[in-house]
């Protein structure tokens, strides 16, 4: 429980408790689960003294908050631990590759020992996979097989240091088949080690049925852990047996020193997100035309290593349920220390800022460190360890999920997106147009903004100007957008794009990501040059709009705060006279009687 004072907000601790099974004591009956009574006020100082023995530092980012500090927290006595029935949960894996190792120097390797023994401390056992990268490619299996042993044991004596249970050095658990795909033959060497907290470390080399040793493609290796931990089926699986332990694969996680995906319509070259339903096809092919980008970025080598590398965790998250994730990021910003840093020490009267640990953050929250639909200006890079061998300049963590597919509807233009209509009238009709599920879409909204709609009103007032709708998966979200008429213009001549209606249903809201892929879809697909919508002063999505706007202002007396995205729009006095009257005009069409939001 200790990690619930690392939490970001209570709907992140919520649901990294959710994995925690309620147990019952023999003796007393009694449960201990998240509903457990607490005795002990300090739960806080507790909380984070036990952080402190474990040596697990999660950044001034998770400070703590009220819900943390009125959650409950679990004690049981030393005589009650021993008579306590073993609680049969789950085991929450992440399979993680680590490239290239013998690149690293030793105290990035430390670095990344150091992190990988905080996420078993959190509840997280790890399978760590070796591949030495380019340079193993000459090799033959024997050679690669020694050359890995040699790392595998830098690997043991870094991990020995932070974690009590240390690593293990496993081969033999892998076989390839006749037709040359590789399985996971022998799962319980694999499995037994992570039942006790151990990191078995698996080298990307296999067996034959034959027994001779062979060289292994990383993905591959990656495929038949997946398949064979989350599966629960192996050579050694027994038809009719349940498994001795039920295993789901959280994470994969992919260190390389390439850093994450990167993209050029970013000017942080990164991909911070990637939905890959909607995106995958998109990203290859922009990988592809490595020719076109920048000089200095990469080399077209490490363009098709990119592509692999997304092939790869594609492969493995489509064998996962849709809550699994991937996380893609060079091994010295995963090494980068979780402690305070020393920096500021000598400093009076200045405190030190805890750094924060990607790893560790993806961990509690299952989404990347900062929003993917957070303007580049405003988004900050976790820094790596600086020292020998680091990478000039890896792009910053890539998470990816397999996501929803988005529907755009109409189709929008890939430069130029959505234009008006030329006589101001719009022929897409919400109610009516076949690619679109009316009712589900009323369901959506009703759901977001809890409240119901009046829908005769609310068709009667877009018909005949319905710019287009963004559904994201199965209408999990969509965003509505019209062209708005401003109150001076009395022709077609300027119209106005506007968000009517952005809406996401609340099982949706959090870690999906939905709402960043509508945002995303809208900025850079749909309305590339911009698009305004408003909000009410006292709403708390506000917050979320400041961050991703590229401007907002309070109009007076009204009670609306106007957001827009795009440039130019304050030095445009026609623009911006338009896009106040839109908001100020724009009449209202809910059901209940309540002001409107």
């Amino acid at each position: 429980m200790d990690v619930l004072s690392a939490n970001a907000t209570k709907r992140d601790a919520k649901q990294y408790l959710s994995r925690f099974k309620r147990v019952k004591t023999p003796h007393t009956g009694k449960t201990e689960g998240a509903n457990s009574s607490v005795e002990e006020p300090s739960i806080l100082r507790r909380q984070q003294a036990s952080l402190d023995r474990l040596g697990v530092n999660l950044g001034g980012l998770y400070a703590p908050a009220r819900a943390i500090a009125e959650t409950p927290v679990f004690e049981r006595s030393e005589k009650l631990r021993q008579n306590t029935v073993p609680n049969q949960q789950a085991l929450h894996v992440a399979i993680v590759c680590l490239r290239a190792p013998q690149t690293l120097s030793d105290p990035v390797l430390d670095g990344v020992a150091t992190t990988l023994s905080q996420l078993v401390k959190l509840d997280t056992r790890i399978v760590l996979v070796l591949e030495l990268g380019s340079e193993g490619t000459y090799m033959g299996a024997r050679e690669q097989r020694k050359t890995l042993a040699a790392q595998a044991e830098r690997l043991l004596a870094a991990i020995k240091k932070h974690s009590r249970e240390a690593s293990r050095f496993v081969t033999g658990a892998l076989e390839t088949t006749e037709k040359g795909s590789t399985k996971l033959v022998l799962p319980q060497l694999i499995m037994e080690p992570l039942k006790r907290g151990v990191i078995p470390i698996v080298p990307g080399l296999a067996h034959t049925p034959s027994g001779q040793l062979t060289k292994v493609d990383v993905a591959d290796v990656m495929a038949a852990l997946t398949e064979g931990i989350a599966g629960g089926k192996g050579a050694g699986h027994t038809e009719g047996r349940q498994a001795d332990t039920e295993a789901s694969i959280d994470r994969i996680i992919l260190l390389d020193a390439a850093g994450g995906v990167p993209s050029k319509v970013r000017s942080d070259n990164a991909h911070v997100f990637i939905n890959l339903e909607q995106e995958y096809n998109d990203i290859q092919k922009e990988l592809a035309d490595y020719e076109t980008w920048a000089d200095g970025i990469s080399s077209p080598n490490m363009y098709d290593q990119h592509k692999a590398n997304l092939r790869m965790l594609k492969r493995c998250l489509a064998m996962l349920p849709s809550a699994s994730s991937a996380l893609i990021i060079s091994p010295h910003e995963a090494a980068a220390s979780s402690q305070a840093t020393d920096a500021a020490e000598a400093a009076i009267g200045a405190g030190t800022r805890r750094q924060k640990n990607t790893l560790i953050h993806n961990l509690l929250t299952n989404k990347p460190m900062v929003s993917s639909s957070l303007p580049t200006a405003r988004l900050t890079t976790t820094a790596g360890i600086a020292g020998e061998g680091a990478p000039a300049a890896p792009t910053a963590a890539t998470l990816v999920k397999t996501g929803m597919p988005v529907a755009i509807i109409p189709a929008a233009d890939r430069v130029d997106g959505w234009t008006a209509p030329p006589h101001g009238h719009s022929s897409f009709e919400l109610d009516r147009d076949p690619r679109v599920d009316f009712p589900r879409l009323v369901h959506l909204i009703e759901d977001s903004f809890r409240r119901r709609l009046n829908v005769k009103h609310y068709i009667d007032r877009v018909r005949q100007r319905t710019a287009g709708l963004i559904v994201a998966g199965e209408y999990e979200g969509g965003a509505i957008f019209t062209w708005e008429r401003p109150p001076a213009s009395s022709t077609g001549q300027r119209l106005v794009p506007y968000l009517d209606k952005f809406a996401v249903l609340q099982t949706s809201q959090g870690s999906s990501g939905v709402a960043d892929i509508l945002f995303q879809s809208m900025v850079r697909t749909c309305f590339p040059n911009g698009v305004c919508w408003r909000s009410r002063d006292n709403n708390p999505v506000n917050k979320w709009y400041f961050e991703r706007a590229a401007g907002s202002w309070k109009i007076p007396g009204s009670g609306w705060t106007m957001f827009w995205t795009g440039e130019g729009v304050v030095d445009d006095k026609q623009r911006w006279q338009d896009y106040v009257g839109v908001c100020k005009s724009v009449v209202p069409s809910w059901a209940d009687g309540k002001r409107p939001d």
